[in-house]
Formats: C-alpha cells, structure tokens, sequence
C-alpha cells in the first residue's frame, strides 16, 4: 500500500519561486491542509461545504475539532484552537524553523447555493501523498465571488482583491460566470450584512456599521493606500501593483452597474425591506431558503 512520503526537497518545489521563507511556509501549509482534507473527507468526519441548510455554526465547529484536534498525518501533527470565538488549526513539521504554522478557520452558516462538487489542480506534490485527493462539495464560485464583493464593500482587502482580479483574467472561467447571479448574491449580501437574517438554527448577523452598496463607489480607484503592499507580495511572485489589481476589479467587475429595480432597492440597505430580501433569497437557484422560515 503507497504511504504518504514528503520530503524537504518536496516542499522546496512546492514553494513558488523567489518566494522565500514566507512561500516556504505558506507551501508547508498547502500539503498540511490538503492531507487534512482528505483524511476527513475518506473518514466521513466533516462535510466542508456545510450542505446541511439547517446544522448550527457552533455544531460544526466542534465537530471539526473533535476530529482534528491530536490528529497526525504523515509528516504533520495538527491541534485546533479556540479563542474568544475565534478558531484557528495549527500545523507542526520538520519543514520549517517556526515550531508551528497556524490558519484561521471561518465556521459560517451553509452556503445559500446547493454547494458544487469540483476536483483538484492537478501538482506534481500530489504524487506524494499515499492516495489521490477526492472530489469535495464546495461553494460555488458566484457565491464566494459575491462574498468577496460584499466584504470589499466594508473594507479593501489584497486577498480579495486579488482573486476578484484573478478570475476576471481567467477568459474561459469568466465566460462560465452567471454575472446577473453574482450581482443579486452580492446585493443580498450587502443587505444582510446591514441588517442580519435568522433561519432555522442559523443565524447571520449584522455587521457594526450600515453598509449602503454604493456600485460607483464600489468601482473607484483603490490603489492608493487602500490596501497593504506586503500583502499583495505574500499572493503572487511577481506581485502584481495595486493599480494593477484595482483597474483589473473595476473593469471586470463593472457589471454591477446593471441592477434591478428590485436590487435598487435593497442596495439602500433599509431594513423596512426585509420582505423584498427574503423573496429574492427564496427565488435564488436551489431554493434553499423556501419553507426555511427565514426572517
């Protein structure tokens, strides 16, 4: 039976380019996570996608650490962390000086789309590992996207500035986007951002501020000082400027523009218009939130 075999010179390869210790690690990370997703997924521990509409955040998250925390997995020994509400799973290995890398796990409501099942990109590490990684039920990519437009619509982050101009470059991968889904998922994240939404066990809560979407203000120039340089470095090598990245958002993003007189009106972000947003979310594709009881 073929074992998991990584080795220094692996990681090495797996590290992008003049990317240094900062790559190293966040290569390290890479296989650490991947083994852990498929240990879960061949154990049935966790669905990642959260398919169940009605299974509670906190229901999840002690899941995940009953099964991770303690847990080895060839070269990597993992541990899960809890503090003030906030989760992170840490990593250890002989694969770089710090004793321990950690990630933050984001445990939210279900996906308001049925989740898709995609395959991985195919990296030559994978041949490393002792079987090949499965198929996982993920977010489909409207929605993630939507959540992206949604939270740079509080505050501009590189991370999701650069996905967003990422796949905008992506011509096949642009041309299979649903573009008038993206925009109403948005618009209703947007207003539940403001105004928060209850179903069932779940519960997504407002933010601490109103936020009105503005589209013209959406699509203004970012790049000056908007974002942290260091952290368009740690994405890509070489890393792309920030006008770069902000000209790519505003010029692939630009179909926001085109809402909906029903998407008008929820872009004022009024709570009065609660109705409205429940109706948009029930009509959304899959009809996860019909008979959810969602108020």
């Amino acid at each position: 039976m073929k074992t998991i075999n990584i080795q220094p010179g692996h990681i090495a390869r797996h590290t992008p380019r003049n990317a240094g210790a900062q790559g190293r690690e966040a290569a390290v990370v890479d296989v650490a996570q991947d083994l852990l997703l498929q240990r879960l997924h061949d154990d049935g521990d966790l669905d990642f996608s959260v398919s169940d509409f009605d299974l509670g955040r906190d229901e999840v998250a002690e899941a995940f650490a009953s099964a991770v925390d303690r847990l080895s997995i060839g070269p990597f020994r993992y541990s899960v962390r809890e503090r003030r509400g906030k989760w992170s799973v840490v990593f250890e290995s002989g694969f770089v000086r710090e004793p321990s890398l950690a990630t933050k796990l984001d445990f939210s409501p279900a996906p308001w789309l049925e989740p898709v099942e995609r395959t991985w990109v195919a990296m030559p590490i994978h041949k490393q590992y002792a079987a090949p990684l499965p198929a996982i039920k993920t977010v489909r990519l409207e929605e993630n996207i939507a959540e992206k437009v949604a939270r740079l619509n509080r505050t501009t982050t590189a991370r999701d500035m650069y996905d967003l101009a990422w796949i905008m470059g992506k011509a096949p991968l642009a041309r299979s986007l649903d573009l008038d889904l993206v925009r109403r998922l948005s618009v209703l994240k947007i207003w539940v951002d403001s105004n928060g939404l209850h179903s069932g066990s779940m519960t997504w809560p407002p933010g601490h501020e109103k936020s009105v979407f503005d589209v013209e203000r959406w699509l203004r120039e970012r790049s000056d000082g908007e974002f942290d340089l260091e952290d368009i470095g740690a994405l890509a090598v070489p890393a792309p400027s920030p006008k770069e990245l902000s000209e790519s958002v505003r010029i692939g993003f630009s179909f926001l523009s085109n809402l909906t007189d029903e998407e008008e009106v929820l872009a004022k972000a009024d709570n009065r218009d609660r109705s409205l947003a429940i109706r948009l979310l029930e009509g959304l594709p899959g009809g996860r939130f019909v008979g959810s009881g969602a108020y």
